[in-house]
């Protein structure tokens, strides 16, 4: 008789890909993971057939119900809503959690916000677990052409911006490096060369600040567009808060399979900075500065 403990075990890695790029929430995504695996012990298992499929349609479900749920909530947040980053190496041992597997950029995940939760599994399941409309069918009690109609509804939804998968790690960290040399520098001009005319910046706060020489700095309501402000933005606002943050520190960390700027308030996490390119500029900057999605990277 198998053991179902270790059964679940065998698939806890994929099972947690898939619950938080559904989710966009390490948090979120461990409870529909945990709540999936208290279910699966009261399963008799000699009525399952497919041992995976049945415990990937689990947790699946459970998160389409979850984000049902969670958009109410999200219409009400504070500011904007961005994913929460999955950190990919563990800080004391630098070697790559086994969580991280199949993790989503964060624009990626930002981009799937555009799907509803039924096509943003499906998506998820086809286009990056690369399961069959077979599997599909099984996992949603839908015919296969049923679930050809829902992928192509939802890449249409994604229109163009599907191709913002296709990432290639060593572009990206030279403009990450090449950014960081332009704000280091205070090069305004080698800044704008490398962000898109269209760039836009998005923060996320959660409703923290900072205090700043008596001046409180929230995260920003609404993304800032357009290169000259971006770039205006950053080299007037760096500057004070590398100046007047006690014990400030900046370094490259690894979040959702990308390089990510980190910075640090002594071993407290200030924000998580991602950045998203088209192979030569910069089209998008995440900012990320909630205390509370950022609690996984501290020192």
């Amino acid at each position: 008789m198998e053991n179902k403990a270790d059964i679940f075990l065998e698939y806890k890695p994929l099972l947690f890909s898939i619950a938080y790029n559904m989710l966009g929430h390490v948090d979120e995504a461990e409870e529909m993971v945990q709540d999936s695996f208290l279910k699966w012990m009261e399963v008799e298992i000699a009525s399952v057939r497919q041992q995976k499929a049945f415990l990937v349609k689990m947790v699946t479900n459970a998160c389409i119900n979850h984000l049902n749920s969670a958009r109410a909530r999200r219409e009400k947040y504070v500011g904007i809503w961005l994913p929460e980053p999955l950190q990919n190496y563990a800080p004391d041992a630098g070697q790559a959690r086994i969580e991280s597997y199949h993790a989503l950029s964060i624009g990626m995940l930002v981009l799937m916000e555009k799907l509803t939760p039924q096509e943003r599994a499906i998506f998820l399941l086809k286009e990056i677990f690369a399961y069959d409309y077979y599997e599909l069918a099984e996992i949603f009690n839908k015919s296969t052409d049923n679930c050809r109609q829902i992928l192509k509804r939802a890449k249409e939804n994604l229109g163009n911006d599907k191709r913002r998968f296709e990432i290639d790690l060593k572009v990206h960290e030279k403009i990450l490096h090449n950014f960081l040399r332009a704000i280091g520098e205070g090069n305004m001009d080698d800044l704008i060369d490398l962000l898109k005319q269209d760039i836009q910046m998005v923060t996320e706060g959660g409703g923290a600040g900072l205090t700043l020489k008596n001046q409180h700095i929230k995260a920003l309501p609404k993304p800032i567009l357009g290169r000259e402000n971006v770039s205006r933005l950053i080299l007037t606002l760096l500057p004070k808060i590398r100046e007047s943050v006690p014990n400030f520190s900046e370094d490259i960390t690894f979040a959702n399979g990308m390089p990510c700027i980190i910075t640090y308030s002594g071993d407290q996490p200030l924000s998580l900075v991602a950045l998203e390119t088209d192979g030569e500029q910069i089209r998008n900057i995440y900012v990320q500065t909630n205390p509370e999605k950022l609690k996984h990277f501290k020192k």
